[in-house]
C-alpha cells in the first residue's frame, strides 16, 4: 500500500493558522471571563494566572496575525505561546498545591455536613459522609485538591507540549506556503 502524501505547503499554512486563531480567542474569552468573575472575590493569585493566560491566548491571536500577513516569525509565537501557556498553568499548580489551607477547610465541614445533611434527607439517600469526622472530611478535600492539581499539571503538559510540537513541526511547510504565495525564491 502507498504511503499517503504529506498535505500541500498552503494547507498546512491554512489549517496553521486556522487553529493559532481559533485556541488564542478560546483561551483569551474564557480566561478573561475567569479572571473577570475572580476578581470581586479578590482571589489575586487566580486572577493573576487568568490574566496572564488571556496574555498567552493573545499571543497566539497574534502569531496568527503574522503569518496572515505573510510572516513566517508568526510560528514563533504560537510555539512561544503555548509553551508560556504551560508555565503559567504549571505555577499556578504549583502554588496551590504548596499552600493548602486545612484551618479554611476545617471551618467549611459544619456548613458542608448541614447543606450536603439537607439534600440527602430530602432525596431519602443515606449521608455517605456521616461516618467521617471532620479531620477526616478535611483529609479527603486535601486529597482531592492534591489529585485536581497534579492531573492539571500533568494534562497542561501534554496538550500544550503537544501544541507546541503541533506548530513547531509545521514551521517548515508554513515557511514553504509563504514562499509559494508571495512569490519568494527561498530568500
Amino acid at each position: 500500500m502507498p504511503a499517503k502524501p504529506p498535505p500541500l505547503p498552503e494547507l498546512v499554512y491554512q489549517r496553521v493558522m486556522l487553529v493559532g486563531k481559533t485556541d488564542g480567542y478560546l483561551i483569551m474569552v474564557s480566561a478573561g471571563m475567569i479572571a473577570l468573575m475572580l476578581a470581586p472575590h479578590r482571589l489575586w493569585v487566580p486572577t493573576l494566572a487568568a490574566c496572564l493566560a488571556a496574555g498567552t491566548g493573545a499571543m497566539e491571536v497574534h502569531g496568527a496575525r503574522l503569518l496572515a500577513q505573510g510572516d513566517a516569525g508568526g510560528v514563533n509565537w504560537l510555539v512561544r505561546a503555548q509553551l508560556l501557556l504551560m508555565l503559567v498553568i504549571l505555577a499556578f499548580a504549583s502554588y496551590y498545591l504548596s499552600i493548602f489551607n486545612e484551618a479554611f477547610f476545617e471551618g467549611l465541614v459544619q456548613p458542608f455536613r448541614a447543606g450536603m445533611g439537607n439534600m440527602y434527607a430530602a432525596f431519602r439517600i443515606p449521608d455517605p459522609f456521616a461516618r467521617l469526622g471532620n479531620s477526616e472530611l478535611v483529609l479527603v478535600v486535601k486529597i482531592y485538591a492534591y489529585m485536581f492539581f497534579t492531573l492539571l499539571g500533568m494534562m497542561t503538559c501534554v496538550y500544550q507540549g503537544l501544541m507546541a510540537r503541533y506548530y513547531h513541526k509545521r514551521r517548515a511547510a508554513v515557511a514553504t506556503a509563504l514562499d509559494i504565495i508571495y512569490g519568494r525564491d527561498g530568500e
